[in-house]
């Protein structure tokens, strides 16, 4: 795979270590993915799109790829991120939109087990809330002993939730990687990209990505509407209260490891480029432990953030 450099330049990315370029000529245009960092996430990527590619959504195809760069060329769905124009958007249509292509994820026909695809567990889940626990307790010179508390309180409650693993979950299925692609129909509309961290888990965890951005505080009226109504249209094997009841646990967790990330980056990067977004995070982390209704969690969570 050869380029001409003047015809190759770079786009934003965010935190990730993968570089994204756009190339453009007379004869073929595209967007470059260089994933050479990292030879598992390139297969994985490469995987999840050919399970994603069998399904009713919109995922970039695959153009080219180079195996002994691992860089891979795929179609370009252009700039329009949902996180920068959201507000220029109904925000019912685009949850909507997005929600069902979550819809026919969840309900394909191929069994979760034929994906090549790692199975979330609680020694995933501890490796995510430990992020809280070492970059924000000690920020705000918490205990040791509170520390210590958060993960036996965390570690037994996650022991009283009878989970099953058994659903395909992209992680990051957030608005700064859906792009909006308006010359689609329905849901075709909502362009997904970013799924190599892809893993078989909870069947609601893309929702609460989706829903509970922590970095835009959009307005969440819509939101117990849309849970529902995905629960409803989704094949599930639990009730609606014991879905919501893991949907919100998982989610202040994800809040809770996603406060300490900004922290650590701001940290390593020597800025407050990311502590920027902690405000919006305990939003949404307080809004989610109050849904949950956890009166130890609660009640932990009391002596760590601030009202």
């Amino acid at each position: 795979m050869k380029f001409n450099l003047n015809e190759v330049y770079q786009i934003e990315s965010g935190v990730s270590q993968k570089k994204i370029y756009r190339f453009r000529n007379i004869y073929k245009e595209g967007v470059i993915v260089d994933l050479s960092y990292n030879y598992k996430d390139y297969h994985s990527f490469l995987e999840v799109n050919k399970i994603l590619s069998n399904i009713n959504i919109s995922v970039p195809k695959i153009l080219d790829i180079d195996d002994s760069k691992n860089i891979i060329l795929m179609e370009d769905f252009g700039n329009n991120r949902y996180d920068n124009i959201i507000n220029n958007l109904n925000l019912k249509e685009v949850l909507l939109d997005s929600i069902n292509s979550l819809i026919e994820i969840q309900n394909t026909s191929q069994p979760i087990t034929n994906y090549n695809l790692d199975t979330y567990n609680f020694s995933s889940f501890k490796r995510e809330i430990a992020e809280f626990a070492d970059f924000y307790l000690p920020f705000k010179n918490i205990s040791k002993s509170i520390v210590e508390e958060f993960f036996i309180i965390w570690h037994t409650e996650f022991e009283n939730l009878n989970f099953n693993w058994n659903s395909f979950v992209h992680k990051d299925f957030e608005l700064s990687n859906l792009m909006y692609l308006q010359n689609r129909k329905g849901h075709l509309k909502c362009g997904i990209l970013d799924y190599q961290n892809a893993f078989i888990g909870f069947s609601g965890w893309d929702m609460f990505s989706l829903l509970e951005n922590p970095r835009i505080f959009f307005d969440d009226r819509y939101n117990d509407e849309l849970i529902e109504y995905f629960f409803n249209n989704t094949n599930q094997n639990i009730s609606f209260s014991e879905f919501l009841n893991q949907y919100y646990f998982l989610n202040t967790a994800r809040q809770s490891r996603i406060i300490g990330r900004w922290i650590n980056l701001d940290k390593k990067n020597k800025n407050n480029n990311y502590s920027k977004y902690l405000d919006v995070t305990i939003k949404r982390l307080k809004k989610s432990l109050y849904n949950l209704k956890n009166q130890r969690l609660s009640k932990l969570y009391s002596k760590v953030i601030a009202e």
